[in-house]
């Protein structure tokens, strides 16, 4: 029996093996999706199927001669990962894959488009109201000046008559979250770890800090111009507002917040950009970026998926009239 199953395994292989065996037409298309399978190999955090994924462009790449028609194939590469966060850039296009969204708000989706600058007033005399979008600062030439703008904005609305804090993230689809935090300094808390990033393998990939009023992202000290004019206490309370398209750096940033004391996120879940994304080179005119790291809080709690508010309250979202915001209406109950 044994060298009947013998037969059988070396008859699979001879009809299985010719796929990897092969020649490829063009050998700069197999350099090019060897690397690319290498890369996904090492360093994702979605890797359960890369053998089925590098059959599968081999496959499709094999008696190609350009590597110009491997790259739209990699749109199908991240939904085998079920990598929504990652894509690869090839000649100044991008080939990603989209995940469909579990939620829609029509009425955000139409402010999304008008609604990119920070915007701070009080609402009833009482409660300081600031919302902060996201940025496009993806190479961190604006870290100073997007913080800087939003500690302007706090000290605009924040006098000592000011009982609780609101801050708007239900416009924020992301960019760089370090300008961001270090807006919210004061607010995070001070002497503590509030957040990082965990490997696959449980360990820790990065560290978020704020000692001696310094914030220290991945070791690296940010600072900023512009101070705070009154001190943020650091059990005020604080209401987080969240919508279907806050993703990625607005996820970050809530997440920088959950567990403060008297802190509450309320609105809808998430759009579930919880990963760290990192870029490597294929060759000089293409890389990919991958998900490689899960982001915790300052408790420890990895976020593998979105951001649950503590108190869900479907649309009702209302901009124009923060009077008439469900959302906001149900904050200011919790403030009070």
């Amino acid at each position: 029996m044994k060298h009947k199953y013998f037969f059988l395994s070396a008859i699979f292989w001879f009809f299985s093996a010719p796929l990897f065996a092969q020649q490829f037409v063009n050998d700069s298309v197999k350099l090019f999706v060897d690397k690319s399978v290498a890369l996904i190999k090492t360093h994702s955090i979605h890797k359960e199927n890369i053998d089925l994924i590098k059959e599968d462009l081999y496959s499709k790449s094999i008696n190609l001669s350009s590597v110009d028609q491997v790259a739209p194939f990699f749109a199908d590469v991240f939904k085998q990962l079920q990598d929504y966060h990652g894509n690869l850039k090839y000649k100044g296009k991008t080939y990603g894959w989209k995940k469909p969204a579990d939620l829609d708000n029509n009425y955000l989706k139409e402010r999304l488009k008008d609604g990119k600058r920070v915007h701070s007033e009080v609402i009833n005399k009482k409660v300081a109201y600031l919302r902060i979008p996201g940025n496009n600062d993806f190479r961190s030439k604006k870290i100073d000046s997007i913080a800087d703008d939003i500690v302007k904005h706090i000290n605009a609305v924040h006098t000592k008559n000011i009982k609780g804090w609101i801050i708007d993230l239900r416009l924020n689809t992301g960019g760089n979250m370090y300008p961001i935090l270090l807006g919210l300094k004061e607010f995070i808390g001070d002497n503590l770890v509030f957040g990082g990033f965990k490997n696959v393998q449980n360990q820790s990939t990065g560290k978020w800090e704020v000692k001696e009023g310094n914030m220290i992202i991945d070791g690296v000290t940010l600072n900023r111009k512009t101070v705070l004019e009154h001190t943020i206490k650091s059990d005020i309370p604080v209401v987080i507002l969240t919508s279907c398209y806050t993703a990625s750096a607005g996820e970050m940033t809530a997440i920088a917040l959950i567990g403060r004391k008297n802190t509450t996120i309320i609105g809808e879940p998430t759009a579930n950009y919880t990963t760290a994304v990192q870029g490597f080179l294929i060759n000089d005119q293409a890389g990919i970026n991958l998900s490689t790291d899960y982001v915790v809080d300052r408790n420890q709690k990895i976020y593998k998926g979105n951001i649950t508010p503590d108190v869900e309250v479907l649309g009702g979202d209302q901009l124009e009239d923060l009077n008439s915001d469900s959302k906001i209406l149900k904050a200011l109950s919790f403030i009070k």
